[in-house]
This record gives C-alpha cells, structure tokens and sequence, in this order.
C-alpha cells in the first residue's frame, strides 16, 4: 500500500511539474536550464515569475497534529507563501511513505525529499548521530546551548560532512531542551526499581545497552505495537516524549510518568542534497531562512507542549515521579557503557569533539 501511495506521489509530482516546466523531484536533480542568476533581494522577497518550479514532498512517522507534523506544515506554509508558490511542498504524515528506514532511503534516492524525524533511525546511515543516543549528554543544559551544539559546532562540520557524502543536506535540529521520559505500569522511584522492569525501547543498541545496564529488560517493539503490549502486559513500559505519550493514550494503560530526562528528543530536518543543489542560490538562501522560522516555530511547539502535556498525562490519571538528582547521577553513572560503546564505534576522535562542543556550550 505504501509503495502504491509512493508511486501515486511520484506520478503527480512529474505531471505537475511538466505542466509548470519546473524541476521534477527525481533521484538524480539537474539544476534547470534557465536557473535566474542570484539577487541580492532579501530571502523574503519571491523569486521573479519566470523563475524554475520546485516540489518537496515531506514525509514523516509522527501523527497528523503532533510537534513533527506540525513542524512540518509550518515549513510548507512558509516555503509557499514566501516563493510565490516557487516552491511548494506536499506533506505525508504517520509513515504513509514507509517506515523510517524506507523514509531513509526514498530521500537519498531522490523518490522522497524531505524528512523531520528524531534521528535514532538514521544512526545505522549516520553512525556519527549516535552521540545524541548518549544518555545524560544534555542533561542541564539550556535550549540555547543544546542548539549551539547540534547547530552550530564542530561536532555539527562532522555532522555535515557525513550527512553530504550520504546524499543528505541538514537544515535543522528542533529542539526545547526536552527529553524522552518513561511511563510505566509499576511504580519506579529510584534506580533499584527499574531492575527487572520490561521496558519497550527502540531498536537501537545504545539504548537496549543502557537499560540493560540500569537493571531493566529492555524489548524493542514496533510502535504500531507498544499500546496492545502495554495493555497486554507483555512490557511493563516504554519511554517516550510527552507528547508522543499523550498523543499515543499511553495513559489508558500506564500507571505512572517517571520524569527520567535521559535522552534528548530533536526534531532533525533532512532534505534530499541533490535536489537542494539543483536550485538558484536565491532560492537556496530563501530556503535556508525559511527552514531557520519552521525550526524556531517547532521549538517553541516542543516547550510550550512539555508542560502542557506533562499535565495532559497527569489530567488523564497518571502520577508522575521526580527523581531525585542523587538518582538522577546513579544513572549518569548507568550511560558510561554507552560512552564506551561510542568509543569503540566511532573512535575518540568524534567521541572528544562532541564532549568539547559541550563544555564550550557552557562558556
């Protein structure tokens, strides 16, 4: 079904763009013929009318209404509105284009261009992503420090360059200093009570490693899956952003929301690298800010929704739990293995500019 809907998307995409004379949303983008040379207007101002035509076509995971679908919708009004109708952008919400691995892989082809995820999928493309599986990292950190680490570092130059050679352009990570938290069908108030807890993790080592470490046992799970394990009592809890949690009615079959803040939850904007190429520098530079207002407007959405679904959860009847600092250290302590781990897979190089990207965070 998803691959009818895949072919249907790319089918009209080429009518439409032959009927504007633009440029298609191919695997292999060439820049048009008859490119406009670039302006020195503001990126605010539409291209002239004769300029070339683009589509983007947006896919995403998350449910229609939530921070990354959202965000997603913000970009397109604003691409639309402030290219003249140049540029346009089609957005597929709640993995209607694949999972994110398929996701993935549309986009480097070209099938897809542009994606907003949270990047633990594309560690297996991206290894240099997993520092953000670091549990603890970002812990205490601002907004504004976190966003210079992600955005604006050279941890983010090693970021950039894997993410070019892989097909990718980078135009942003989203975030409010928030974090992915636990729910749970037992109560956890300290650190020995998470052993032997059956908790849903993603797939992806790094955080199988830490839970298991914790004491946990951690289950990968789709998440079309979680609710009716949850229900079923085949896994004690999950962890999740509050809004995910919220959305998802976890609250129907969880107990308790246990304020862990344990691993970062951006928001990470991809487009395919080819098809960014193949436009004007005029449109690039409109594109650019364009993406600056989307990501700032999600990040806003991601902190004003931390409290307001923090209480959502709690309205609908879980009771939440605050960890004290001194267990929120024992489980600092927890995440070591997970540096180690980093370690050995990306080498202290990228390990150490990441740590030093931090520590001048803060300065």
């Amino acid at each position: 079904m998803k691959k009818l809907i895949l072919i249907s998307i790319l089918v009209l995409s080429l009518v439409l763009t032959a009927c504007s004379g633009g440029a298609a949303t191919s695997s292999e983008p060439t820049p048009p013929a008859s490119a406009p040379e670039p302006t020195t207007s503001e990126a605010t101002t539409p291209p002239v009318a004769e300029g070339p035509s683009f589509n983007y076509i947006m896919g995403h995971g998350a449910a229609e209404g939530s921070i990354g679908d959202l965000y997603c919708i913000k970009f397109k009004e604003l691409i639309e509105e402030k290219s003249g109708g140049k540029i346009t952008a089609d957005v597929y919400a709640g993995s209607q284009l694949g999972t994110y691995g398929e996701m993935l892989q549309s986009l480097k082809s070209g099938d897809i261009s542009a994606m907003v995820f949270q990047p633990a999928p594309a560690v297996s493309i991206i290894p240099e992503l997993a520092m953000l599986d670091l549990p603890y990292a970002f812990y205490g950190y601002t907004k504004e420090e976190i966003d210079e680490v992600l955005n604006n570092s050279e941890y983010t130059k090693i970021l950039d360059k894997a993410f070019k050679e892989a097909g990718y352009k980078r135009m942003s990570f989203a975030q409010a200093a928030t974090f992915r938290e636990t729910t749970s069908s037992k109560e956890v108030r300290n650190i020995e009570e998470f052993k032997g807890l059956k908790i849903r993790t993603l797939e992806n080592k790094y955080h199988i490693a830490f839970w298991k470490n914790v004491g946990a046992s951690p289950t990968p799970l789709a998440f079309g899956e979680l609710y009716l394990s949850l229900q079923q009592g085949l896994v004690d809890a999950q962890e999740n952003p509050y809004d995910t949690a919220l959305a998802a009615k976890f609250a129907e079959v969880q107990k308790y929301i246990i304020n862990t803040h344990h691993i970062i939850y951006p928001n990470l904007f991809l487009v395919n690298e080819a098809l960014y190429e193949s436009m004007p520098d005029d449109y690039k530079k409109m594109f650019d800010e364009v993406a600056l207002e989307a990501k700032e407007y999600a990040a806003g959405l991601m902190a004003d929704s931390s409290t307001t679904n923090l209480k959502g959860l709690v309205d609908a009847g879980l009771e939440a739990i605050d960890f004290s600092e001194e267990e929120i250290s024992k489980l600092k302590e927890k995440a070591d293995v997970v540096k180690e781990m980093l370690k050995t897979d990306l080498g202290d190089d990228v390990v150490n500019t990441f740590m030093e990207a931090l520590e001048k965070s803060k300065n």
